[in-house]
């Protein structure tokens, strides 16, 4: 079966608000300009984890206080170096090639990160009712490339930023640290050689964090059934050659779901699997997660009726994290920042929901567009 024209992703759709025009000179500029930060070296004490339910059973969601943990706290990745040269794309100037993969250039500001955290408390402090997380994602950048090309490349330590914004809510905003999730599984397959996202598998082990850092049982890998689409070429692809092949692994749940997609706001909705998995195109592959962009995909537990409903606001990264969800939240109600239109706050409550999680990588983060998107559905 070929994929319908509307599921289609050029890789121009791909980048839409990352690379180009504005977004990439300010990413540069701002990059150039930061010191990288010396980065604590300490151990973070290991936290509990919960027991997997039983198949047959109702999953229940852990009603004990998340364990403490200090999200201010960064581990230092601990990234190989082969002692090998890199050099700058001559396809693209904000791409770098080194060992065979490719990295996004960008640094940010605590400017930058100060008005992100502005823009998830103003959210918190207009629905103070709800709970309200927010999740940044450190790119391929900060976990693959070695400090030495870093400093050549002026690419300044993201944990420097994203801590920056933990540090700077002024309302109850609940931070999700999974970066240090990330750096105990640096030497696994966490974000992709021709492509700006992260992989299944990492997004898997940032949910992973969510639970831990909530007080709720996560979904086990070993339950679930694991898939895989070779071939994948990302938006990077054409930056160098002999680059280092792709492969899209997805896992698919011990549980029944189903999903209803909507392209744009105000169009009519329709059914559809999690994961779309008829795509041709290899440039399209990441789309698999929840067949892409859109302006909001609802997920259904079809097992599980806890009553207990998620909103996630989100740019493509937060597409390989949604499908996670649905072990612990009967609902969830994902909201692409750049498509959606409208109020969020209204439509949680119209909905029922209660808690929300902003989920953003650092280039998102620190691009004043999608800061503004977000407060414009806020």
């Amino acid at each position: 079966m070929k994929t319908p024209d509307r599921f289609q992703t050029s890789r121009k759709d791909v980048r839409f608000s990352r690379r180009r025009g504005v977004t990439l000179l300010l990413c540069l500029l701002t990059a150039a300009v930061m010191v990288t930060c010396t980065q604590c070296k300490s151990s973070v004490d290991s936290q509990n984890t919960a027991t997997q339910a039983p198949a047959d059973d109702v999953i229940e969601v852990s009603a004990t206080e998340a364990p403490a943990y200090d999200p201010l706290h960064f581990e230092k990745p601990d990234i190989p170096d082969n002692g090998a040269d890199g050099y700058i794309s001559s396809v693209d100037s904000g791409v770098y090639i080194y060992d065979r993969m490719t990295f996004e250039l960008c640094g940010g500001s605590d400017e930058a990160a100060e008005d992100y955290a502005a823009a998830i408390s103003d959210f918190k402090k207009n629905a103070p009712e709800f709970t309200v997380y927010n999740m940044v994602v450190p790119t391929h950048t900060e976990f693959g490339l070695p400090e030495r090309l870093a400093q050549e490349t002026y690419t300044a330590s993201q944990s420097q930023n994203i801590q920056k914004v933990y540090s700077s809510y002024t309302e109850d905003v609940k931070p999700i640290n999974c970066y240090n999730k990330l750096c105990e599984h640096i030497s696994e397959y966490l974000y992709f050689n021709t492509d700006h996202h992260w992989t299944g598998l990492a997004a898997y082990y940032a949910y992973q964090a969510f639970c831990e850092q909530t007080g709720q049982t996560p979904l086990q890998l070993s339950d679930c059934t694991e898939n895989k689409k070779e071939g994948f070429t990302g938006t990077f692809s054409d930056c160098a050659d002999d680059l280092k092949p792709d492969t899209v692994y997805y896992w698919t749940f011990p549980y029944a779901t189903h999903a209803m997609r909507t392209e744009e706001s105000g169009a009519e909705p329709y059914e559809m699997d999690i994961y779309y998995e008829y795509i041709e195109d290899s440039s399209s592959l990441y789309s698999t997660f929840i067949c892409g962009d859109s302006a909001l995909f609802v997920m259904y537990n079809d097992d599980n009726k806890n009553g207990r409903k998620i909103a996630v606001v989100k740019e493509s990264y937060g597409n390989a994290f949604v499908p996670y969800l649905t072990y612990n939240y009967e609902e969830v109600h994902v909201i692409d920042s750049r498509y959606f239109q409208g109020s969020v706050i209204d439509y949680m409550k119209e909905n029922g929901i209660s808690e929300i999680i902003f989920v953003n990588n650092t280039m998102s983060s620190n691009n004043p567009f999608m800061v503004d998107g977000i407060r414009e559905i806020s």
